[in-house]
């Protein structure tokens, strides 16, 4: 979820106050666990029932407090989309098998604990954020800080040689370098959307890097898309303009990444409705009446 460092709204103890008061910060009261979060809480994080709603709360204040985004305001990171994707299967078959898969822009990782809580072995998953304060907050979420064994780093999509491992040598590149080319599925949620109209291409050019050469590889995700695809300023972002795709716009713009990276890629996409309560937030977020807005949600599989 995190993108990059300049990114719009400061890191300003006021700035976070005063975002308290819109829309995309939900009150407290609005906490609601899907069935599924609730199973995952109780199962694999091992927390009493009746403190589940308490420790929650707690990881969200100390995640506003680094850095106010919409997901963390509107208990996004509770949303275990990656069971909700049409490749889920194919991904949890995958990793058994041994593949490698890459959170990107992860915050709390909460995909990735769901495809550990799947029975995935943890030491075949990575995650990397901007923000390494977000990493460490996910283990205190998730309370599987002495039982997970996936490796976090922490770095800037546009330079590859920045990323370090989270708790590892700062002055060591290869831990991330080692993997470069190696990953089979990144996991892109949430991430490119929040990106301008030409940072987006670029990361997503890093992106296919990133990823294994080999035929089958995926980037899988979903993002904020729209039924009237084009340029706008949002929240998080109002110097330049974004750009909200449709499936047509999104395969595209994967033609135009494999143009530029000399690769080929079969784009699979659908646009699929925003929840009512989620639709509150994005419409904060997003600086306009969003009745053209939806998920954007995808399948990118190398050729």
């Amino acid at each position: 979820m995190s993108a990059k460092p300049n990114e719009e709204i400061p890191d300003d103890a006021s700035e976070h106050e005063r975002l308290r008061k819109t829309l995309w910060f939900a009150p407290n009261e609005k906490l609601m666990l899907s069935p599924y979060a609730k199973e995952l809480f109780l199962e694999y994080s091992k927390i009493p029932e009746e403190e589940v709603a308490a420790h929650i709360l707690q990881a969200r204040e100390k995640a506003w407090k680094v850095h106010p985004y919409p997901c963390i305001g509107s208990f996004r990171f509770l949303d275990f989309a990656i069971i909700e994707s049409p490749a889920y299967q194919r991904v949890v078959n995958k990793l058994k098998g041994g593949g490698k898969y890459l959170d990107m822009g992860c915050c709390f990782a909460q995909d990735l604990r769901a495809l550990v809580h799947a029975g995935v072995p943890s030491e075949n998953l990575y995650g990397a954020d901007l923000r390494p304060t977000f990493i460490e907050l996910s283990y205190d979420l998730f309370q599987d800080r002495d039982t997970l064994k996936s490796t976090f780093f922490h770095g800037n999509i546009f330079d590859l040689s920045s990323f370090r491992e989270v708790g590892g040598d700062q002055s060591d590149p290869l831990p991330f370098k080692d993997i470069t080319g190696q990953i089979d599925i990144i996991s892109a949620r949430s991430f490119l959307h929040v990106f301008g109209v030409e940072d987006e291409f670029k990361a997503a050019c890093q992106m296919a890097r990133i990823l294994s050469s080999s035929k089958g590889s995926m980037i899988i995700g979903r993002q904020v898309g729209s039924t009237e695809p084009g340029s706008c300023y949002i929240s998080l972002r109002r110097r330049e303009p974004v750009f909200r795709h449709d499936p047509e716009t999104w395969k595209a713009f994967w033609a135009r990444v494999g143009e530029e990276t000399n690769t080929q890629w079969d784009v699979q996409s659908r646009m699929v409705d925003i929840a009512p309560e989620i639709k509150v937030s994005v419409r904060q977020a997003e600086l306009r009446d969003i009745e053209d807005r939806a998920w954007l949600e995808f399948v990118i599989t190398r050729l």
